[in-house]
């Protein structure tokens, strides 16, 4: 089911077909499509590479929302409708919590960043003692030695559960490897983890030392997940068969 942005008069905007707190239908503000190309627009300019866009992020990550909207205009013309609320209402309602709005009207994307951000301003609070870190069976083999650093982002992503940092890693690779951290110790030992989500969790490097094994799990995806993954590895594969072909 298409899960088209709305918003409602009394209580805001919302995801889905009826508002969840009245009930009531409300006003059409993007359709899936619009949603995804949106989305990824955001993550251009929020994540990776903010210059391209003309997008200026302050040291946190920050931009202000007035200069977000005619950068979209200026790339899609067909976005010519699209208003700081529109970006508002996507941000507030993802359900993957991609992004924060602050009440200077400032947008930014909460992970995935390959740019430089300080993450000193991220909620340290309500830590678990254990977090899981998604890998690979050849990237094991070197962990124990190695320990973990920041692959192609900034930092190192942490998940709150197994099967959600299984899930994770099924967007890359077939078959990922969890691994337990061990938060508790890493805290005790006075090193920084921040809390960019209710599900993820970031850090700088990982001593070996914090690396603890955890039982295996098993995990059924539902369907939207399957589709989802499917969906972004074949925009990848079309991608890196663009640039070899360039």
């Amino acid at each position: 089911m298409a899960a088209y942005l709305r918003n409602c008069e009394r209580h805001g905007p919302f995801r889905g077909d009826a508002c969840p707190e009245c009930g009531s239908a409300g006003k059409l503000l993007m359709n899936d499509r619009e949603i995804e190309a949106v989305g990824r627009i955001l993550a251009g300019m929020l994540r990776h590479f903010p210059d391209r866009y003309g997008i200026r992020l302050n040291e946190h990550g920050w931009a202000r929302i007035y200069t977000i909207v005619p950068a979209i205009k200026a790339q899609k013309r067909q976005f010519g409708w699209i208003s700081p609320y529109h970006i508002e209402a996507l941000a507030k309602t993802d359900p993957k919590e991609r992004y924060q709005v602050n009440d200077r009207k400032e947008i930014r994307a909460t992970y995935g960043h390959t740019i430089p951000i300080k993450i000193d301003d991220f909620p340290s609070d309500g830590i678990p003692g254990i977090l899981y870190y998604q890998t690979t069976d050849e990237e094991m083999e070197f962990i124990p030695e190695t320990g973990i650093s920041p692959s192609d982002k900034t930092w190192v992503h942490l998940s709150s559960t197994y099967r959600k940092a299984y899930v994770a890693g099924l967007y890359h690779v077939d078959n990922p490897r969890v691994i337990g951290i061990d938060a508790a110790a890493m805290l005790e030992a006075g090193l920084d983890i921040r809390r960019a989500t209710s599900d993820v969790y970031l850090t700088g490097e990982i001593s070996p030392r914090f690396v603890v094994e955890v039982e295996r799990e098993e995990v059924s995806l539902t369907e939207e997940e399957m589709r989802e993954i499917e969906e972004v590895k074949t925009r990848r594969e079309r991608k890196v068969h663009r640039d070899s072909s360039q």
